[in-house]
């Protein structure tokens, strides 16, 4: 039993390490960018030996990689498909939660956010195939709620995927004025966000 409770302690002790190592990781990448931040940075910040490093992630782009698989895969979470069986929130309802809470997770992960916009964009072919299949699954997702509100009567008859891709790119460069453009005034709330995504999407721009 001592032995199991002090094997239990080890674990939780590189747990522990091994979470703070990615929380400044994820702090030093967002200020200083991932070209420019070295290991050197990374173990300084952490107050960490280079060998600790190496016990738990192998390069830079290890650790890298490891943060913005956890935000896909948080923002992946986020996202689910429009229930229309008997008894089911309206879809507009359930939209609307939809995008509030993809905007409150951004908002909740501001430092993963911009350097997944900033940063993982080219930086080789394997983050490229992460972000096209990302945001692949999102474009299909909303294909899918688009063709749905056309057959319940709610949305216009309309090119789905088109469409989609539409709102998608008007979605992404809202999220990189949001989180990675200089503000020249303070930034949108989250709800004003997500509001004016929807109202757009609905009714265009005009009255």
């Amino acid at each position: 039993m001592v032995i199991d409770g002090r094997v239990a302690r080890a674990q939780r002790q590189r747990e522990s390490r091994r979470a703070a190592l990615l929380q400044v990781a994820r702090r030093i990448f967002s200020q200083k960018g991932y070209h420019s931040t070295s290991i050197d940075d990374l173990i300084e910040a952490a107050g960490v030996a280079r060998g600790t490093f190496y016990l738990y992630f192998e390069s830079k782009r290890a650790i890298f990689e490891e943060l913005l698989d956890g935000l896909f895969a948080t923002l992946a979470s986020t996202v689910h498909r429009i229930d229309v069986t008997p008894g089911a929130p309206p879809p507009i309802e359930q939209v609307t939660a939809i995008v509030d809470r993809i905007f409150a997770t951004l908002d909740e992960n501001r430092e993963l956010a911009r350097i997944l916009l900033r940063e993982a964009v080219g930086l080789d072919e394997d983050f490229d195939r992460k972000l096209a299949d990302f945001y692949g699954r999102i474009d299909h997702m909303i294909t899918n709620a688009l063709r749905t509100g056309i057959t319940l009567g709610v949305v216009r008859p309309l090119d789905p995927e088109i469409v989609s891709r539409c709102i998608l790119g008007a979605v992404k460069e809202i999220v990189h004025q949001a989180y990675v453009a200089p503000q020249g005034s303070a930034a949108p709330s989250t709800a004003t966000l997500g509001r004016e995504v929807i109202a757009f999407t609905l009714t265009g721009v005009f009255a």
